[in-house]
C-alpha cells in the first residue's frame, strides 16, 4: 500500500511532468536558511505553492550518518520542504527516509531537469 507521503511525492512528479509546476532555482535566501538546517545544499530547486502561501523546496545535501563525522559515513539525502516565503522558517519536511522508495526523489529532479 503506497502511503500519503509518496503519493504527495508521485503528484509532485506528475505535476512538473505536465508543467504544472514551475521550478525554479532556490534563492540566496533560501539556500542560507536550508544550509543552516543541513549544513550544506548541493541543488535546491522550488516553486511558490499560492495555496500554502509558502515555497516548496526540494533539496539535496549530504550529511553524516551517525554521530562519526567521517568520510565513510556519509550519506546523500533530500527533503521537501514547505518554507515560509517572508523569513523562509521551515513550516514541515519530508525526506527520502520518510517513502517507500527513496528513488522517487531522483524521479522528481529528473523531471525538473527535463522540464528546464
Amino acid at each position: 500500500m503506497t502511503n500519503t507521503v509518496d503519493e504527495f511525492v508521485e503528484s509532485l512528479v506528475a505535476a512538473t511532468i505536465n508543467n504544472e509546476v514551475k521550478w525554479n532555482v532556490g534563492s540566496e535566501g533560501l539556500t542560507d536558511a536550508i544550509e543552516e538546517v543541513y549544513g550544506n545544499a548541493d541543488a535546491l530547486y522550488t516553486f511558490f505553492d499560492e495555496e500554502a502561501g509558502a515555497n516548496v523546496v526540494l533539496a539535496t545535501y549530504q550529511y553524516y550518518e551517525g554521530e562519526v563525522e567521517a568520510d565513510e559515513f556519509i550519506k546523500d539525502g533530500a527533503s521537501i520542504l514547505l518554507v515560509d516565503a517572508d523569513d523562509f522558517e521551515i513550516l514541515n519536511e519530508i525526506t527520502d527516509e520518510d517513502v517507500e522508495d527513496p528513488a522517487i526523489f531522483k524521479t522528481l529532479i529528473d523531471a525538473i531537469n527535463s522540464a528546464k
